[in-house]
């Protein structure tokens, strides 16, 4: 009989993996729709944006495949949409897994639930199998190690705990779930290295892909070590850090302990379309801002020369991935902190259309994030010296002197209190917009179906709104010819 609880923890991690991945169920089944409906539409959303990014066009142009392309493979239709799922940094974050879950999960299991005809119950079923999978390998590995070693998690964890998701899918039994995971372990990679490149983006496409292809081969009896994940030669022998990485529980535990538990079906959704450790930072100097004009502080003065100085303190690791602090380009703004702070406290919001090639070089914002600096610390200097998950302070300085200071631990959006459908529905409209799509007719009928996506009698019937939902863009944001009419879904 199949187990709805994960073996004891001293048990095998393949054999908790198995037991997941073929029989747990989410504890509060209602949370688990909501929290699924939101990861797909937020997902899809962000994919449908990336559709005209160099980076999709370029791989559209070399392999003939493109985002949500039915009459792909599924593997080469999931590679394509998980790459421009994750092209604009937009898509969302688990703290648990310090990874970008859905860019991969969601292209993955549309790809093969359209292929197969499957409900949208079994693909919210295999989508928190996949998720309470990749949190449980996570732990068992030490993230934060594996990605101050430099590994992005997104592409490595992802890539096991989306063959889970495909296997739940698929049906698949005990033996063939191993097989898969044990195909999954060997094909997992991704090195951080590539942030703020194509490549970074690519990561989230690749593992999509692999995950499709290990969990089909099983199906077919394709086989692996049984103990690939375990083994002396395996994936947590290969991918383990030092322990001493983590930091002290003085602070509050390890960063990636947070509040993502196995059964948390909730992930935090970006309001910002910049790398998620920017994010918090963000939120306190938008408040810093609201502070200054408060108290008379000239809004077009700030880039200007009304700001002295302005200094960002994140909990240890925080500034792993920020790896850009003069960007050049829209890809490497992404990953600086100093620009998504300059351009909050400039403009008062961080948009899409912060990231285009003319606002990266607008002379003000230049100017700004030379002032900016940023350093890492296990207490914060404001607030309590406790903190989960993460901090970020903000502490900005006037030219006359003056200090204002803010701290946000859970920016906006943060699992802990779920993006609202509002607020939700204004994100996909923009992302629809950046993609030249309108935002209403066929889209408000594919954002509907994406929230209750628990709810779809086949998500073959939702892969046919995102095709007629694609098929309105205008042809200037079209991805280019790839062997069919511009415009049309390959």
């Amino acid at each position: 009989m199949i187990s709805h609880e994960p073996l004891p923890a001293g048990a095998a991690v393949t054999e908790r993996l198995v037991d997941i991945a073929t029989g747990w169920a989410p504890p509060a089944p209602a949370d688990a729709a909501r929290a699924a409906g939101i990861a797909f539409a937020d997902t899809v959303g962000c994919a449908l944006a990336g559709t005209p990014d160099p980076a999709v066009t370029a791989y559209s142009r070399a392999t003939g495949h493109a985002p949500f392309d039915t009459s792909s493979p599924p593997a080469d239709a999931a590679r394509a949409t998980g790459l421009a799922a994750h092209a604009l940094d937009y898509d969302d974050v688990d703290d648990a897994t310090i990874s970008h879950p859905s860019a991969v999960m969601v292209p993955a299991l549309l790809a093969v639930g359209a292929a197969r005809g499957a409900s949208g119950a079994e693909v919210v079923t295999a989508f928190h199998r996949g998720l309470a999978v990749g949190r449980t390998l996570g732990a068992e590995l030490g993230v934060r190690p594996h990605y101050e070693a430099g590994w992005h998690t997104t592409s490595t964890l992802g890539t096991v705990a989306a063959t889970a998701a495909v296997g739940s899918l698929l049906g698949a039994d005990a033996p063939q779930m191993r097989a898969a995971l044990g195909i999954a372990g060997s094909l997992a990679q991704g090195s951080r290295q590539n942030f703020g490149s194509m490549t970074k983006p690519l990561h989230a496409g690749q593992a999509a892909h692999s995950a499709v292809l290990a969990a089909t081969l099983a199906e077919q009896g394709f086989t692996a070590d049984d103990d690939l994940l375990d083994g002396p030669l395996g994936f947590l022998a290969l991918h383990r850090g030092p322990a001493a990485s983590q930091p002290s529980t003085g602070a509050g535990g390890p960063p990636d302990a947070g509040d993502a538990g196995l059964a948390v079906p909730f992930l935090n959704v970006k309001l910002y379309p910049c790398c998620y450790y920017t994010h918090a930072a963000a939120d306190a100097a938008r408040e810093v801002r609201e502070d200054l004009l408060t108290a008379g502080v000239d809004p077009a003065a700030l880039s200007s020369g009304a700001l002295a100085s302005v200094h960002v303190t994140v909990q240890p690791g925080g500034l792993a991935p920020l790896i850009h602090p003069r960007p050049v380009d829209g890809t490497q703004a992404k990953f600086s902190m100093e620009f998504v702070l300059a351009a909050m406290l400039t403009d008062g919001e961080v948009t899409l259309s912060a990231f285009t090639a003319e606002a990266v070089a607008r002379p003000d914002l230049r100017h700004l994030l030379t002032r900016v600096t940023a350093t890492e610390a296990e207490v914060p200097p404001l607030g309590s010296p406790t903190w989960n998950a993460g901090y970020a302070v903000v502490v900005a300085t006037t030219d006359d002197g003056r200090t204002v200071n803010r701290r946000v631990d859970r920016p906006r959006g943060h699992a802990t209190h779920p993006v609202d459908e509002a607020t939700l529905r204004t994100k996909f409209d923009d992302c629809l917009a950046e993609a030249g799509i309108p935002s209403a007719g066929e889209s408000d009928a594919l954002f509907h179906a994406l929230v209750s996506i628990a709810d779809q009698g086949s998500i073959t019937d939702v892969a046919t709104l995102i095709a007629d939902v694609l098929a309105t863009r205008t042809p200037a944001t079209a991805t280019p010819n790839t062997g069919t009419p511009e415009g049309a879904t390959r």
